[in-house]
């Protein structure tokens, strides 16, 4: 996320600016919560909002280490896709990961997104480095076939 949070009130400051943000209509924050353990499990949102071209992107996406790799991240995509497009009426949603983080990149690939390319200098990240992104989205034309294959463990019958 180009940011590295130690302290609690660095925390506090994170989640006092998303909350401007969402009053300004530039996202849309969630708390991830484990159904199994009633426990908070991280963050994510959609932001980048644009009303005029139809999209946004997911991002700014935590969790602690304990739910990493237990399926809530794809859990969480389905349903932030899900109110992308079906509530908001998106065309479009974008994903990136850093071009070093392998790992984010396939879980990206999993949920059946589409690799545009590498954006350099992207971002600064917490220390200063100039880092480059490797964007991804998915459009409103594929999201049926995405639901119905990739998502199918999610749809209610």
């Amino acid at each position: 996320m180009g940011m590295r949070i130690e302290t609690e009130s660095e925390f506090e400051r994170y989640v006092h600016e998303t909350l401007e943000s969402k009053k300004q209509g530039l996202c849309f924050p969630f708390i991830i919560v484990d159904k199994l353990t009633n426990e908070v499990a991280g963050s994510t949102r959609l932001g980048n909002i644009n009303q005029k071209s139809e999209k946004c992107e997911i991002g700014w996406t935590w969790y602690g280490t304990q739910f990493q790799g237990t399926g809530l991240n794809k859990a969480a995509k389905y349903e932030l896709l899900t109110f992308g497009f079906e509530t908001l009426g998106f065309r479009r949603i974008q994903l990136s990961a850093d071009l070093e983080n392998i790992r984010s990149q396939k879980a990206i690939e999993k949920l059946g997104a589409q690799r545009e390319g590498v954006f350099r200098n992207n971002y600064i990240d917490a220390n200063g480095i100039s880092k480059d992104d490797v964007y991804y989205s998915i459009i409103k034309e594929e999201w049926p076939r995405l639901k119905s294959t990739v998502f199918s463990e999610f749809l209610k019958s």
